[in-house]
Formats: C-alpha cells, sequence, structure tokens
C-alpha cells in the first residue's frame, strides 16, 4: 500500500510540474508590448524572493527570458524602469483572457509606471518590456529616456534575446 501511494505522489507530481511548464506562455510577443500587472508572491521559481514592502524592480517571465535578467519596461511616455526577473508567470489562461502577453511586476513599478497602486490585465496598461544588461549603466529603478535612445534598447533586446536563445540561457520556446 505505502509503494502505491509512493507512486501515486510521484506521478501527480510529475504531472504537476509538466502541467505547470505548459501554462505559461513562453515566447515574446515580436512587437514587445505587454499588458502591466502587480504581484507579490511568497515562493519564486527563480529561488530568491524579494520583498513585496518598500522600494523593489523585480518581474515575473522567467519562462520567456530566463531567472535573474534585466528588463526595461516602458510606457509610451518613455518614462522606463529597470528591473530584474526573479519569477515565471503568469499563468497562460491569464494572458488567453487578456488577449495580450502580461509582465507581472513588483508592485513599485505599477505605481511608476501607471500611476495606479495595484495593475490588473483588465485595467489594459501597455508597456514595452526588453531584455537589458546588467551593465547597461543604469541601476535598478526608475529612468526616462529619449526617442534615440527608446530605439537603441528595442535593438539591444534583439541582441540579447538572439544571443540568450542561441546561448540557450533564455527559455524562449518556439
Amino acid at each position: 500500500m505505502f509503494r502505491i501511494i509512493v507512486y501515486i505522489a510521484f506521478i501527480l507530481s510529475v504531472l504537476s510540474a509538466a502541467a505547470y511548464a505548459g501554462f505559461t506562455c513562453a515566447k515574446p510577443p515580436s512587437n514587445n508590448q505587454y499588458y502591466l500587472t502587480d504581484f507579490c508572491g511568497s515562493t519564486s521559481a527563480c529561488g530568491q524572493v524579494p520583498s513585496c514592502s518598500g522600494t523593489h524592480y523585480f518581474t515575473a517571465d522567467a519562462q520567456r527570458f530566463g531567472c535573474s535578467k534585466y528588463l526595461n519596461l516602458c510606457n509610451s511616455s518613455k518614462k522606463c524602469v529597470k528591473a530584474q526577473i526573479y519569477d515565471s508567470g503568469p499563468a497562460m489562461w491569464v494572458e488567453q483572457d487578456a488577449g495580450r502577453a502580461i509582465i507581472d511586476a513588483s508592485p513599485t513599478i505599477c505605481q511608476l509606471l501607471s500611476g495606479h497602486s495595484s495593475c490588473g490585465w483588465s485595467d489594459k496598461i501597455s508597456i514595452t518590456a526588453t531584455l537589458t544588461s546588467a551593465l547597461d549603466g543604469r541601476p535598478l529603478g526608475p529612468f526616462n529616456v529619449t526617442n534615440e535612445e527608446y530605439e537603441d534598447m528595442l535593438v539591444t533586446h534583439e541582441i540579447l534575446l538572439e544571443q540568450c536563445e542561441a546561448d540557450g540561457v533564455c527559455k524562449v520556446q518556439e
């Protein structure tokens, strides 16, 4: 009887891991456009769990870009925030219901880019998300860009995305 229970528990854990992996969208949208949502969790797919109190700049989306990568998140006014990826998500069904890819971000990022204390996909807060480097000269946190700097960020994103796909260090799936 004990063996049967252990076997069933093993099968369920394998199925839940496979289901979780299959229920997050992995391919970044070609236009880099997302809806912004906020989250604060007690667990993290990437290990470290960031604090949700205070000023912290973190996102989910490890399934698209990889754990510990950096993103520049910008609103239409070119107000941006540099953040680090600490988790995966959101669930695929959330993006399907929203009709657009989603970036889950810290409450601090939601407030900086939208002026709201919380962000849900039904708020339709549009942002652009691009990969960046830890060594791009900007610390984590808010910044503004010119149109030229914004265009440079898009080029850098494409280069970094190609590199992480080629090196197998981001989780992009075809």
